[in-house]
């Protein structure tokens, strides 16, 4: 279902890390995933994404995935007839309009979600999050995580009511991966005429340095044209990482986070901030792909290429 706001969005933003090496993220999206499985939480990311289309004239696709249950024998089910595919297909029409675009898949959900993002071709994936926590999450994990470690592209994870955007919260520690989502976050804000603040929140002041020299820096490597369209601000707390930035976000419609790469044999133990976020806020949580490792392992500090071009 395709969602052209009246004239589309007035700017476009093209962010491009080290071009020599083709990582490049647009804002707006011109195509939207949504991942649908009929939950409330699922419902809440068809709400969020159509009010991101209509802003974006953006087009618009919802894939539901039926989860395989294996039988005693390990082996995938039989095909589902036509009459059980038609009714499905009817089931989720009904939730999400007679005119959406949906495509209705069996298997892992992940995988065939990002397989099908891949395939379309999508600028951004929407998806839905039941926040488990605990033993529950070890065992069953979960899709939205898998998704975002997964994604070529950035994700959404939507929560609460979908809203105009206008307030946009990117933490950062200065490393080069979280400059490269503070400066897609200032990018969303400078298309969506949003405020975009730039949080630190340091567990060890003593480590963070000069935090408004850092800041400064920050915001002069911003192009200029981004600075014009959009309202900067900036913001630093002492205190856990993860809790700092839920408070922070306490009034804003979008916290930008990047996504890391992380070993699954650790993700039992362990959970990056963006899970701890993800798993925690009460709004929407966007997750920006970090760059390619390579990228930074022929660079140090923040000896590295960033272009962004607005028009």
């Amino acid at each position: 279902m395709d969602l052209p706001s009246p004239g589309g969005p007035k700017r476009c933003a093209t962010v491009t890390w080290n071009a020599q090496e083709g990582f490049m993220l647009r804002f707006p999206p011109k195509k939207i995933l949504v991942a649908f499985d009929l939950s409330g939480a699922s419902r809440t990311a068809w709400r969020h994404a159509v009010a991101l289309a209509e802003a974006c004239g953006a087009a618009l696709e919802a894939v539901y995935v039926e989860p395989w249950q294996m039988g005693v024998d390990l082996l995938p089910p039989p095909p589902q007839t036509a009459a059980s595919q038609k009714r499905l297909r009817a089931k989720v029409l009904s939730a999400l309009g007679a005119d959406a675009k949906i495509a209705i898949l069996h298997g892992d959900p992940a995988p065939r979600i990002l397989s099908m993002a891949r395939r379309r071709h999508a600028d951004m994936i929407v998806v839905g999050t039941h926040g488990r926590k605990g033993f529950e999450r070890v065992l069953l994990g979960s899709t939205a995580e898998a998704v975002i470690q997964g994604s070529p592209v950035p994700v959404l994870a939507a929560r609460g009511r979908a809203r105009a955007v206008r307030s946009i919260l990117a933490p950062v520690n200065f490393t080069p991966h979280s400059e490269y989502g503070f400066t897609y976050a200032a990018a969303a804000a400078a298309v969506l005429e949003a405020r975009v603040t730039a949080l630190h929140v340091s567990d060890d002041p003593i480590w963070s340095g000069n935090v408004k020299v850092r800041f400064s820096r920050l915001l002069r490597r911003l192009p200029a044209k981004i600075h014009k369209h959009c309202r900067l601000a900036t913001r630093a707390s002492v205190g856990e990482v993860a809790k700092g930035i839920l408070r922070a976000g306490r009034g804003q419609d979008w916290i930008v986070l990047v996504a890391h790469k992380k070993s699954p044999i650790l993700d039992a133990v362990f959970a990056t901030t963006l899970e701890q976020v993800l798993r925690r806020a009460r709004i929407p949580v966007l997750s920006v792909p970090s760059p390619v490792e390579s990228i930074f392992a022929a660079r140090s500090g923040h000896e590295h290429e960033q272009v962004v071009a607005l028009r």
